[in-house]
């Protein structure tokens, strides 16, 4: 028995395939569509993002070295001014006690030409004694 298509049976199947092609258009094609097209959106938003963090990445890294290049300048002349308000004290201190020590010389030498002199005194002083004693002496021999 052989089936012969009818007409009527033909418009049925062609009906029903429109239908068909309707109903998965409608419940499972353009749904997909649509998610695929909104995460392709939200993809190239990402990478649009990520462009601009990179791009902000980058501002971001030359203005912390900048900020870092002037904090060691800055740190290297407040190093520069310690070292030299250091020296300034040093040399202040050093001159200070070279006063000083000047100062205890000259007293040092003034006491002992005084001395010096008291010694010469005494010594011309006891010169006749000492004369009498080396003629006693001379005389012994």
């Amino acid at each position: 028995m052989t089936i012969i298509p009818t007409p009527w049976v033909m418009a049925l199947v062609f009906f029903t395939f429109l239908i068909l092609i309707y109903l998965l258009n409608r419940i499972l094609y353009k749904p997909l569509l649509g998610f695929m097209d909104a995460r392709d959106s939200s993809i190239k938003k990402d990478s649009e993002g990520i462009e601009g963090n990179a791009a902000d990445v980058k501002a971001l890294k030359a203005e912390a070295e900048v900020i870092l290049q002037n904090a060691r300048q800055e740190a290297s002349l407040i190093k520069n001014k310690a070292q030299e308000n250091a020296k300034q004290m040093a040399d202040a201190k050093i001159t200070q006690k070279r006063e000083e020590l000047n100062l205890k010389y000259n007293e040092f030498t003034a006491i002992l030409e005084e001395e010096r002199e008291e010694l010469k005194k005494t010594l011309l002083s006891k010169i006749p004694l000492f004369e009498e004693s080396l003629k006693a002496k001379m005389a012994k021999l």
